[in-house]
């Protein structure tokens, strides 16, 4: 199991195949495993990295929400790949994975030769009543486990309830994957995501080529996505049919078939 102290922490983190670089970046409470449809596609012909942020999976679990912003996280990936002898990279990054990409590739233009922002934001989110749902699940978590708290959200959460009516052969594996998120990091993640830069005005400074992705049912981030693709000078939008919030999990061969084609085009040549 790779691990490599990173920024102050041990991050774990996966190295498959050979070529181009890909580093796939998970969303909150998940893992690198999440990736596990896309690793055989892309591992055949690109260097895959995926990686535990911190707080999440096999990861180090800093005790502060100040250790989770999102430059923070961003600056592990920056690290974590002079770790690994990457100058440039496609960077895929889902929902919080989304965020760090964006401020990756604001803050280190040079690292992205291309992205992939899949179901994320630049700016704040308007869930109504999901600060309400915070509070309790912050409560839940910590009297009664991360168990308790996933079975809340999933009853409560829109969202999360319309995945698992839609999917339920994910629900397991979603509880499993959060229930190896650590307690710090399901707290001070969520904080600090609630805390993170806005970044819409300064998507005109992304030069990489971008695809954006979002799932047909993915209410939240339909309109943020389109920002996305707005706002980014070379980028485009694809909705994926029928998806909810985790279309890489959702419809696989969809979105493999996607990012497949938009790699062909849009990523050869040396980085």
């Amino acid at each position: 199991m790779p691990r490599a102290h990173i920024n102050g922490v041990n991050l774990h983190y996966e190295v498959s195949g050979q070529g181009r670089a890909i580093v796939l970046c998970h969303g909150y409470t998940a893992s690198h495993q999440v990736w596990v449809h896309q690793l055989p596609v892309l591992a055949g012909d690109y260097q895959v990295v995926t990686v535990d942020l911190r707080g999440h999976g096999s990861s180090d679990a800093p005790s502060s929400v100040a250790a989770y912003s999102i430059p923070t996280l961003a600056s592990d990936i920056r690290y974590l790949l002079e770790h690994l002898g990457i100058s440039a990279c496609c960077f895929v990054g889902h929902s919080l994975g989304g965020f760090v990409a964006l401020q990756l590739a604001l803050d280190h233009p040079q690292l992205i030769g291309a992205l992939v922002l899949v179901g994320t934001s630049s700016g704040p989110i308007d869930i109504p009543g999901y600060a309400e749902l915070r509070m309790q699940l912050e409560k839940i978590v910590q009297r009664d486990g991360m168990e308790a708290a996933f079975e809340h959200n999933a009853l409560h959460n829109p969202m999360a309830r319309k995945r698992f009516e839609k999917f339920p052969e994910l629900r397991q594996t979603v509880k499993r994957r959060m229930l190896e998120t650590s307690l710090d990091g399901y707290i001070y993640a969520a904080q600090a995501m609630s805390q993170r830069p806005v970044l819409t005005g300064r998507l005109g400074e992304i030069s990489a080529p971008t695809l954006v992705v979002v799932g047909e049912e993915d209410n939240t981030f339909r309109q943020p996505s389109e920002i996305l693709a707005n706002g980014i000078p070379h980028a485009r939008l694809h909705v994926v049919p029928e998806a909810t919030h985790t279309p890489q999990e959702e419809t696989p061969e969809v979105f493999n078939k996607m990012i497949t084609g938009f790699l062909a085009e849009e990523f050869g040549g040396d980085l």
